[in-house]
């Protein structure tokens, strides 16, 4: 049982960094009286809202995105509204480049604000990329001003941020990110059987080469403590390999193997 146990979270480990919900990253920078902003947009996104590969062979060429620009600036732009100070920004596009990151390949739209002839005090930003098609999608935010930077999670619930100058709050960013890690654990039917699997047996204890039913709380605690802190441990580190691009696996090898860990979870009850 051990030895499944142990296979069931390596598997587990290698394959939770990159599997992850829909999200984009925008930055805006307060320069002077200029804004700028810097969007990242997943190809897969993309595809799946106004459609890039256009000869259908499963990849997106960089011929086939050049010639979506436009459309691409038009559909983001049109779902993000800013205001800086009460008064409407109008948003242009300025470039557009190709990222990767730890998911696949993004689309980068870097776009200027025109907010009027002041930097602004107060900034509030207005998200609705992919909310109608996706409603797990999120936006990473993060507002530069002054040296300090200021970051938010946007999402169907909470599609509006605002930002204002010396109102910072460490605390606030922080119990943002806490509630999405555990709506992204709790929506994740993959990470619920998951752990279900390896929760059933922890009612038993191995004695004299038989199982039983454990006579003790402190027995079934213990053991749910440990199981429980192994796949969190697991799952954290390979996402912080992700994140600094120390490992990168293909998302078909990735979602076959969660399925692999989750069968083995089973197979271990």
């Amino acid at each position: 049982m051990k030895v499944l146990i142990f296979l069931s979270l390596f598997f587990a480990a290698a394959t939770g960094h990159a599997h992850k919900p829909s999200d984009s990253y925008l930055a805006l920078r307060v320069d002077g009286a200029a804004l700028h902003g810097q969007w990242d947009i997943a190809l897969r996104d993309l595809e799946f809202a106004i459609g890039l590969d256009a000869n259908g062979n499963g990849e997106i060429s960089w011929g086939e995105l050049r010639a979506r620009h436009a459309e691409i600036a038009a559909y983001a732009l049109a779902r993000l509204a800013v205001r800086a100070d009460g008064r409407n920004c109008r948003l242009s596009p300025r470039a557009h480049l190709v990222d990767e990151h730890s998911d696949g390949t993004y689309a980068v739209l870097r776009f200027d604000a025109d907010c009027g002839a002041r930097a602004p005090a107060s900034l509030e930003v207005d998200y609705r990329l992919f909310f109608d098609l996706d409603p797990t999608h999120r936006g990473l935010l993060r507002f530069e001003r002054d040296g300090t930077s200021q970051t938010g999670v946007l999402s169907p619930e909470r599609p509006r941020l605002a930002f204002r100058a010396g109102e910072a709050s460490t605390v606030a960013q922080f119990l943002d990110y806490l509630r999405e890690g555990v709506w992204h654990i709790w929506i994740g039917f993959d990470h619920i059987l998951f752990l279900l699997s390896l929760l059933l047996p922890s009612v038993l204890i191995f004695k004299k080469n038989e199982w039983k039913a454990a006579g003790h709380f402190r027995d079934t605690f213990w053991d749910v403590l440990k199981v429980v802190t192994s796949f969190t441990v697991a799952h954290s580190i390979t996402l912080s390999l992700a994140a600094l691009s120390v490992i990168s696996l293909p998302s078909r090898l990735v979602e076959s193997t969660i399925a692999l860990s989750v069968m083995l979870a089973a197979l271990n009850n």
